[in-house]
């Protein structure tokens, strides 16, 4: 396992400056290129607005980055050291632990699937939220590398579908539960303690929720849809983004309970996964 922490980096570029302006912010993205490379535009856009409001928001996050900065990498090791005992894999993971201007809070990156970013600004320092969040982002390497331990040709995923992110987001979430058991569920889909309304408008709706995703899923899938289900940004269906994690997640574990783990977490390999998850929608 590579562990870069680049948010030192950003601190001593926050602490020179009584007040950083907007074209300090520019300077110091502009001299970091490399940590942000992967970062900007798919995970954040870098526009003038979005930098401008980081500003305004990161004084009243530093005590929370300092704190997580000291913390994160050694609830990584713990939370890789469970995932090896659990299931063996040897993920051998590289990851880079940066500041950046409020958009994803983590992800693997679409090159290489054992590669995770995290970005601080937007977490919680509370440590059971930030084992969630590894386990999540070490939920979906682990995944990726069970499919290759079972022979899944990657060239036959649709990543440009929702029902493939639906599932792959819920398989994530089904192993941060599993690796870091015991927590109120709304932590598991939030990472944060203010989960419950969330948690609540999807258990409530859950019916309807399945058959909206069921519509979009039939037609055409776009980046408007992807929004709307998986993505910070979306949420105008029924007040609540994200939900296609929750969706996510009750199909895998209904999926467990029918088939047994191993079977559920490799399931796409070699069967139809997206009919048997429409299957799944229509009920």
């Amino acid at each position: 396992m590579h562990i870069e922490n680049d948010i030192p980096v950003f601190l001593d570029f926050w602490e020179a400056k009584e007040q950083p302006t907007l074209s300090d912010l520019e300077s110091y993205l502009n001299s970091n290129e490399k940590v942000y490379e992967k970062y900007f535009p798919i995970h954040c856009p870098r526009t003038e607005e979005r930098l401008s409001a980081a500003l305004q928001k990161y004084e009243a996050k530093m005590d929370d980055i300092r704190s997580t900065s000291a913390s994160l990498p050694g609830i990584i090791r713990e939370v890789d050291e469970t995932y090896e005992q659990s299931f063996g894999l040897g993920l051998d993971l590289s990851l880079k632990l940066m500041v950046g201007t409020f958009g994803s809070n983590a992800f693997v990156t679409r090159e290489n699937r054992r590669e995770i970013y995290f970005a601080v600004e937007k977490l919680s320092a509370e440590r059971n939220h930030l084992k969630v969040i590894t386990a999540h982002e070490i939920g979906h390497v682990a995944h990726f590398a069970m499919a290759t331990r079972n022979g899944l040709d990657w060239s036959t995923v649709d990543w440009g579908h929702g029902l493939t992110t639906l599932f792959t987001e819920g398989a994530a979430t089904y192993l941060s539960k599993r690796t870091v058991p015991g927590l109120p569920e709304p932590v598991y889909f939030t990472y944060d303690d203010e989960g419950d309304p969330w948690v609540k408008c999807y258990e409530d709706n859950k019916l309807e929720v399945k058959r909206r995703f069921l519509e979009d899923a039939v037609g055409d899938w776009d980046m408007t849809k992807e929004k709307e289900w998986f993505r910070l940004s979306g949420g105008s269906y029924f007040g609540y983004n994200r939900l296609g994690y929750l969706l996510g997640t009750d199909y895998v574990e209904q999926l467990v309970e029918r088939i047994g783990e191993d079977a559920a977490l490799t399931f796409w390999n070699g069967n139809d996964l997206k009919a048997d998850m429409m299957e799944w929608l229509r009920k």
